[in-house]
């Protein structure tokens, strides 16, 4: 009778720790879909690091309570059973979206796009947007309608390691520790695997280093497993101790739920845009997780009760399949409907009905189905991910539709590249080291004109490259994307530090050597100044910046240097302000559908105040740096690029911008004039081509 009590108390305790579980579980895919809706919760995306936690106690709890009552763990049960829980949903979502995409997203974001599903589909979607190409300030990973199933590969992974840490750490404790519980023992070893992993997260998360092939940054704490294995890690060490949380009083147990929901609602509206992340600002859900959980271990009031509500738990059901359907649903609602207040919202909400559907006839009939074990689990997962990857196949090689003139010149300024990429001119090479096709000669030319930096200096390379030539100059240029031509050292970035400081510094050393006439100096200032994860470290002072008007202060240093560096040597500069820029528009987020049918729809509009409002810091920090030297000066094209009111990415079909960040050919051609005047005025040449 006391063994059956027993029992049925222990089967208690887990029906409400399920409950429990499947309501935290839904206030975690509320968060994150309430973030990718663009309300007003900035840290909403930290229910990603909620699921973490949760996944490590759950699958740990089931691991231990198979070992407890069989004597061991059947590995071909466990991962049939995941196999059952994740592949068919994800494959589904996977295969629909792809073969969606070819008309719901721009034909720039195919590839990205049939890749990152590609990838999914092989556990692997966080590696390949960790090695994606594309630069810290590139727009394209939200634009991206699969860039959500990161976090599963992440997840994924975790479970293909884990069940082996743990059965060779409980054999570990039976084998060298017989006086000890054996769980204790691989709660010891899994907590230094934990702490191991999250000193790598902090480090990548601020430093930088290179490791063989692999660079530990801040791309690296957020996307790859090693430096998120820890969060896994805090959810198992719970399990692990679950029995001595049990005992907790019920008073403090209480409170533990009460602390745990106060943190994860602090990390959901305090962490945003500005905080480096994962860094130590993960901990507040992470902390605040564990703190539920050992909350709903030992009492089922309080907080506990909330989450235990059937309206929760329903929630917590469809979670999954609500998370694999409702960012595809958002990016494809905000590329066929750009601009529309509430249109991500809307999608939100429509995702979820979905998602149901996905839950109650993909989902449940296969996870529930006990058959697919075995040599038919094997086929089934086979099956799950040839299927997605042959939907990726198909839109990575849909051709294009017939273009109308109008949707031809929206195209050519996204396709065609400037002519520093075209003619290699932007891999960091130093100038003086560049290529022969670097330069543009004229026939005796007077002198030479060289445009350094950015690729935001890139984007000036055909204005600059005309007026120089018409003034009979020649021109060169040199750039390297995400390097700033600044006496500063810029972390976070695509690139690593040490190859930007690199061709800085040799570029500064080639232009002392050889001075040109005039040297053309640009940077997508704003952007560095305004992105968290990129901070600032001054070379003379050791002086680091994580903030934006610490940042800026530093940047008019670094950039006062650079230039009486080069007045030194009698070289004039011009620094060129950054031009106007969208942080949430690109030509590669208009659906394929609006850009056949009404491309002139794919532009955007901004105010002149609004500009003025990004711009100003970064300006004046520039403005502060060259007033303190005479042989430098600042050139503003704001006036060309924009109305008395209002900046445009477009005229009518005339397209000013190639992205949110760039001009296009046409863009900078736009400016050769505007060039001409201001290198005029620093060469001091006169109306008739004299020197004045």
């Amino acid at each position: 009778m006391i063994a059956e009590t027993g029992k049925n108390t222990t089967e208690q305790t887990r029906s409400n720790r399920r409950a429990d579980i499947q309501g935290l579980r839904g206030v975690a895919v509320v968060m994150v879909v309430a973030f990718h809706a663009g309300l007003p919760i900035p840290g909403g995306f930290t229910g990603v690091d909620v699921f973490f936690v949760i996944s490590g106690f759950v699958i740990t709890s089931m691991m231990t309570r198979e070992m407890a009552d069989s004597g061991r763990l059947s590995f071909a049960g466990f991962y049939a059973r995941r196999v059952r829980r994740i592949l068919p949903a994800l494959a589904v979502t996977v295969a629909v979206v792809a073969i969606a995409s070819v008309a719901a997203i721009s034909v720039f974001m195919r590839g990205v796009t049939a890749r990152t599903g590609a990838a999914a589909a092989l556990v692997l979607a966080n590696v390949f947007l960790y090695r994606s190409p594309h630069g810290y300030f590139d727009a394209a990973p939200s634009l991206n309608p699969l860039l959500h199933t990161w976090s599963l590969s992440v997840e994924e992974q975790f479970y293909l390691i884990f069940p082996l840490l743990l059965v060779v750490s409980i054999a570990f404790g039976r084998r060298w520790f017989p006086r000890s519980v054996p769980q204790n023992v691989a709660a010891v070893i899994i907590g230094i695997v934990a702490l191991a992993s999250f000193a790598l997260c902090l480090y990548a998360t601020w430093g930088s280093a290179r490791i063989g092939g692999v660079t530990l940054d801040s791309r690296f704490a957020f996307y790859m497993s090693p430096a998120r294995a820890w969060e896994f890690a805090a959810g198992a060490l719970l399990s692990l101790v679950a029995v001595r949380l049990a005992r907790l009083p019920s008073g403090l147990a209480i409170g533990f739920g009460f602390a745990g929901a106060l943190l994860v609602g602090i990390g959901a509206f305090s962490i945003g845009e500005s905080t480096p992340f994962p860094g130590v600002a993960v901990l507040l859900p992470v902390i605040g997780t564990c703190l539920l959980i050992a909350s709903g271990n030992a009492s089922k009031q309080g907080v506990t009760r909330v989450l235990g509500l059937r309206a929760c738990t329903q929630v917590g059901d469809v979670s999954y399949s609500w998370y694999l359907w409702h960012w595809p649903l958002i990016v494809f609602a905000a590329a066929l409907w750009p601009g529309q207040d509430n249109v991500k919202l809307v999608a939100a909400a429509i995702s979820l009905p979905i998602a149901w559907l996905s839950f109650r006839f993909v989902e449940t009939p296969i996870r529930l189905n006990e058959g697919w074990r075995g040599r038919r689990a094997i086929g089934l997962a086979l099956v799950c991910v040839a299927v997605p990857i042959l939907a990726c196949a198909f839109l990575l090689s849909a051709p294009d539709l017939p273009a109308s003139n109008a949707t031809h010149e929206m195209l050519t300024a996204r396709r065609v590249r400037h002519a520093d990429y075209v003619r290699g001119c932007n891999r960091g090479a130093p100038i003086g080291n560049q290529l022969s096709k670097c330069t543009w000669r004229v026939p005796e030319a007077k002198g030479s004109v060289v445009l350094v930096g950015d690729s935001n200096a890139g984007h000036f390379t055909e204005g600059v490259a005309g007026a120089s030539n018409n003034l009979g100059y020649d021109f060169s240029v040199g750039t390297f994307p995400t390097c700033p031509f600044i006496d500063l050292i810029v972390k976070g970035t695509a690139l690593r530090w040490d190859e930007c400081e690199r061709f800085v510094r040799e570029t500064m050393t080639s232009l002392k050597a050889n001075p040109p006439s005039a040297v053309v100096l640009a940077a997508s200032t704003p952007i560095y100044l305004r992105s968290s994860g990129v901070p600032f470290e001054d070379p003379v002072t050791g002086s680091v910046a994580t903030t934006s008007e610490h940042k800026a202060e530093l940047w008019s240093q670094g950039l006062r240097r650079t230039l009486e560096q080069l007045g030194e040597s009698g070289i004039p500069v011009v620094v060129v302000h950054t031009v106007p820029q969208w942080m949430e528009w690109d030509t590669r987020g208009c659906a394929a559908l609006r850009v056949y049918l009404a491309p002139k729809s794919c532009g955007t509009v901004q105010t002149r105040a609004r500009v003025r409002s990004f711009r100003e810091p970064a300006i004046n920090a520039e403005r502060k740096a060259i007033s303190e030297v005479p042989t430098s000066t600042g050139v503003d094209f704001i006036e060309q690029l924009c109305s008395q009111r209002e900046c445009r990415t477009n005229r009518e079909n005339v397209w000013l911008y190639s992205d949110g960040r760039h001009l296009s050919v046409l863009g900078s051609k736009s400016l050769t004039e505007g060039f001409t005047a201001v290198l005029r005025e620093r060469l001091g040449i006169d109306a008739f081509g004299g020197k004045k």
